[in-house]
């Protein structure tokens, strides 16, 4: 998502060279030194253009790295940006020592607010059930190669962001998109609970025990998939 407006990188894309220009976008679970050391990787393409997302997903795939291919340009951006702000609470959960089950229940119900805002904005509900949505959410909140769940775990820890951020040394992206998702999520009139607890220990000055307090709070509801 793009700091300055908000909006996804392919508009922006389509502002800067013109909608002409043929774009694409690559995401999913990948730790970038994992695919240098020649791990198995799978990810997505994702084009308007079936060709272009065809030639670049020839381009990537070779022995270790497999590239799948798919038309929804917006469920792939979203799952790729949303997963960052879910990290940090799934990191926020286990710096507070609240264990598995409850690391567990955050990626699910965080899915499902990704899954609302990405049906919203014409997203497929398949894409978040696949690599970009279900399975980089898995390993951003579950691996401490990842940068948010660390900044996650030190919020947790009862570090303040900024010096969360400065110990780890490198950009936490999740930290600016958690006020992006949270815009967009507001003007959409989408419900992401996790989300805005993430936003309100960033930038409200919300304790992260407090958030999680809110969120067990929550109205008992039915689990209904998308929509609660």
């Amino acid at each position: 998502m793009d700091a300055a407006s908000g909006r996804l990188l392919h508009e922006v894309c389509a502002e800067v060279l013109g909608p002409q220009r043929p774009a694409a976008v690559v995401s999913g679970p990948s730790f970038a030194r994992e695919v240098a050391a020649g791990l198995p990787t799978a990810v997505t393409v994702a084009s308007h253009d079936p060709g272009l997302a065809h030639d670049l997903a020839g381009w990537l795939h070779n022995d270790t790295f497999r590239a799948y291919t798919s038309a929804d340009m917006v469920g792939v951006q979203l799952g790729g940006a949303v997963k960052n702000v879910l990290a940090i609470a799934a990191g926020i959960s286990d710096g507070l020592g609240f264990g598995a089950n409850a690391r567990a229940a955050l990626i699910t119900r965080g899915l499902a607010e990704m899954a609302r805002l990405g049906a919203h904005l014409g997203g497929q509900a398949e894409t978040f059930m696949g690599l970009a949505g279900l399975g980089d959410l898995v390993l951003t909140c579950t691996d401490d190669q990842s940068r948010n769940r660390r900044f996650g775990l030190a919020l947790g820890r009862g570090t303040d962001p900024e010096a969360a951020e400065a110990a780890i040394g490198q950009v936490v992206e999740g930290r600016g998109t958690a006020a992006e998702v949270h815009r967009l999520a507001q003007r959409a009139g989408v419900e992401m609970p996790i989300s805005a607890e993430v936003h309100r220990v960033l930038y409200e000055g919300e304790s992260p025990r407090n958030a999680v307090t809110t969120l067990l709070a929550r109205e008992q509801k039915s689990e209904t998939w998308g929509l609660a």
